[in-house]
């Protein structure tokens, strides 16, 4: 791939499986890290480029607190 996400941080919901799984490893593949969202804790196959969070994205602390988690993580987390 052509690492045209080199340095970002990504968080991606749903991360354990389908879209969100396949979104994560692309994102990785372009060298981002990403951060792994879903009601079970998989990082996705990422290794060091994944963070893996198990959190329900309804409750809105615990995602405040798993955002907190991702910016400590990856020094911030980028938009686009």
């Amino acid at each position: 791939m052509n690492g045209r996400y080199e340095g970002r941080v990504a968080l991606v919901t749903g991360a354990a499986g389908g879209l969100g799984r396949a979104t994560a490893r692309r994102l990785a593949a372009e060298g981002a890290r990403v951060a792994c969202l879903d009601l079970d804790s998989d990082d996705a196959g990422l290794g060091a480029a994944g963070l893996a969070l198990a959190v329900d994205v309804r409750d809105e602390t615990a995602l405040g607190a798993a955002v907190d988690r991702v910016v400590t993580w990856g020094g911030g987390l980028d938009r686009w």
